[in-house]
């Protein structure tokens, strides 16, 4: 019996994901705890959107249809010209599942890269990828690779 567990696993993805946060030096996993790059399976990517105050979020849609902590439409949303448009990553790195939200020059890279995999006839689901944290200064910038040795990011 061929099944097929992709939408479980992206369910069961979006039910305990955390969001990972991103530094100049890297990816922090806890309050001690960040490196510089990762390896992680993709689960699924889909558009976001955040809508920021101060450098701060105030309205998040992981869908780009539906803001999540207010019962909103985006599309009436007379803030929508100003929000960010972003690519949320479902991510699962050491069996563990968490939330990559990227925006600007981190989801074109991500953008270039899932097209490169696509050239080559590599599907994204079935590879395991490295993903790392170039420093901006104030900010980092994250780029992906193949999980293989003698690519680099």
């Amino acid at each position: 019996m061929n099944t097929d567990f992709s939408t479980m696993r992206e369910l069961i993805a979006r039910a305990f994901a955390r969001y990972l946060r991103v530094l100049p030096s890297g990816f922090q996993l806890s309050a001690d705890n960040i490196v510089p790059s990762l390896q992680a399976k993709v689960i699924t990517f889909r558009p976001a959107r955040t809508l920021y105050k101060n450098r701060k979020p105030v309205c998040r849609s992981l869908d780009g249809i539906h803001a999540l902590s207010i019962n909103k439409n985006c599309a009436a949303c007379l803030s929508r010209k100003t929000c960010t448009p972003q690519i949320c990553l479902e991510i699962i790195h050491q069996g563990v599942p968490w939330r990559l939200i990227l925006a600007y020059t981190s989801a074109r890279n991500f953008l270039l890269f899932i097209s490169t995999l696509k050239k080559k006839g590599i599907t994204l689901e079935d590879s395991t990828i490295r993903i790392a944290v170039r420093d901006r200064g104030r900010w980092g910038e994250v780029c992906f690779s193949n999980a293989l040795p003698e690519e680099s990011c």
